[in-house]
């Protein structure tokens, strides 16, 4: 991974597509001797505003990275499997390679691989087969900070086995059928019920935009919407903390049974129906279980400020005053996350009180939460003042130095 650092805060810099798919196309051929790979690549994921609304078919609005990991593959004439990574002696599992088959049993293989055979298998659960590959992947995505890493494995190699099994899974509705295999290899395969925003954000969203995805629909919808922040001279800091993530799949497996109860209590299927009736906050406010109240609360609201977020982007209205709004419902998200839905930490409390600090109109814990990262809504004319600050404030506190990406 390539880490620029100066006097100031460490900066995360992104690959070129050009040097991420050389870096993985020289890795295979050094590992396995392949000639005239191909190669893919899938971005990271960053949700604006909609977290933990995804399996209960909420809304969200998320985007994609310039960080991603890139895969160089090339078919074979047999079933196995050969997997290299430039990170697997960071990683859980057996090293920087693993050898196996296309008929191997992924709940018995061990780390990283688990997510490359396990999509390879979901791939063949769904009808869909093809030859064996060798597979390379370089990475310039931190994994583990809360940017949907694991699901740009799964995209990058779906992305593979569509081009090398000759599927035409192309476009938009292709693709959606891809990003389905890989939260089918994510929930059966690896074992973690996650929902469905990861993939679906990094096989169908592109650089120039935000995806508005309802998880209600099916396929889930994808509206593409223009990232207007870039218009107005704001980004997306993303402050990874460093802090190792918690037991991500034991939190996914009791909240769903959580807002699964929740919306039983309302006589709902989901919550996503509570949100869309009226007077839902009255209602949610009535469930007498508080844990269940509290982890409704966070869904419904954050379904609205999903709403209210995306019609503030394409609103009419003073550009100041739309993203002041869109800014205070940042907040208002991670609020709801760290009080309601119980997903953050004491460190990534401080990275958004920290943000907040350093002149961040926004800022909220990334992804499902535990430890990771933050993502800060700020002016880009700002930004390395306010890592510069936000660092700093982890220096004074004795805290680990954060690392820093642009989006």
């Amino acid at each position: 991974m390539s880490v620029a650092a100066d006097s100031g805060p460490t900066w995360v810099e992104a690959w070129t597509p050009s040097e991420g798919s050389k870096r993985a196309t020289a890795l295979l051929r050094e590992t396995f001797g392949a000639e005239q790979p191909s190669s893919w690549h899938a971005p990271g994921r960053v949700t604006v505003i909609g977290e933990h609304t995804d399996y209960s078919e909420g809304l969200a609005l998320p985007t994609v990275t310039p960080h991603a990991i890139y895969v160089a593959a090339s078919p074979r004439d047999d079933r196995r499997v050969r997997v290299v990574s430039d990170q697997g002696d960071t990683l859980d599992g057996p090293g920087a390679i693993w050898e196996g088959t296309l008929d191997d049993e992924p709940r018995e293989v061990e780390g990283w691989p688990q997510y490359v055979i396990g999509l390879l298998w979901a791939m063949q659960e769904r009808g869909y087969d093809g030859p064996g590959m060798d597979l390379a992947y370089a990475s310039c995505l931190p994994a583990r900070a809360g940017l949907g890493s694991s699901a740009s494995i799964l995209a990058a190699t779906a992305l593979a086995a569509n081009d090398l099994w000759r599927l035409a899974l192309d476009g938009d509705d292709g693709h959606a059928e891809l990003a389905d295999a890989c939260l089918h290899a994510e929930n059966l395969a690896v074992g973690t019920l996650c929902g469905a925003l990861d993939p679906h954000t990094i096989l169908r969203c592109d650089h120039e935009h935000a995806l508005l995805l309802d998880f209600a629909q099916h396929p889930t919808g994808a509206q593409p919407y223009p990232m207007y922040f870039r218009d107005y001279g704001l980004g997306l800091l993303v402050i990874d903390t460093g802090v190792p993530r918690g037991d991500v799949q034991q939190l996914f497996r009791t909240r769903r049974t959580e807002v699964a109860a929740a919306a039983q209590a309302l006589g709902s299927r989901t919550l996503r129906e509570v949100a869309d009736a009226p007077l839902a906050a009255r209602r949610v406010e009535g469930i007498s279980d508080p844990v269940l109240r509290r982890r409704a609360r966070h869904v419904t609201a954050e379904i609205d400020r999903v709403r209210l977020v995306v019609d503030e982007l394409s609103g009419t209205g003073p550009a100041h005053e739309r993203f002041v709004a869109i800014g205070k419902a940042i907040y208002r998200s991670h609020a709801s996350l760290e009080l309601d839905y119980e997903a953050s930490d004491p460190t990534l409390d401080y990275a958004v009180d920290a943000a907040f600090k350093a002149g961040a109109l926004g800022a909220r814990v990334s992804g499902a939460g535990y430890g990771g990262a933050i993502v800060a809504l700020v002016r880009k004319a700002q930004a390395r003042l306010a890592a510069q600050h936000v660092a700093q404030a982890f220096s004074d506190a004795g805290r680990e130095t954060p690392r820093f990406l642009w989006v």
